[in-house]
């Protein structure tokens, strides 16, 4: 690869973005467990938006029945269009605010 078609993925831009460098370990840890629990968020609201009201209930009952990890990915990915594409469009939205809030190095 050449260095003009590397590319970057969402979550390497993401803690690009982050410069977790300038935290203490203390700092990083807590960020990026407020991060990751943001992007699920995020996430789970984006396949909840595009169930459909049967999808929904089946999900519900699903959920009820404390399924496995593996019982609800493959639920998603069976039921839920664009569920595979849930978790990159939260990365991507959390990137952007994040990049939206960081202050230019002139104006510090």
């Amino acid at each position: 690869m050449t260095a003009s078609t590397v590319t970057t993925s969402p979550v390497e831009t993401l803690f690009a973005t982050l410069n977790l460098s300038a935290y203490t370990p203390e700092e990083q840890e807590q960020l990026l467990t407020d991060i990751s629990d943001t992007i699920f968020q995020g996430t789970l609201t984006r396949l909840i938006e595009r169930m459909d009201t049967a999808t929904r209930g089946d999900f519900n009952e699903l959920m009820d029945h404390d399924a496995s990890g593996d019982e609800v990915a493959s639920f998603l990915k069976k039921r839920v269009p664009g569920a595979e594409n849930a978790t990159l469009e939260a990365v991507r939205e959390v990137t952007e605010d994040i990049a939206a809030l960081k202050v230019p190095e002139e104006a510090s």
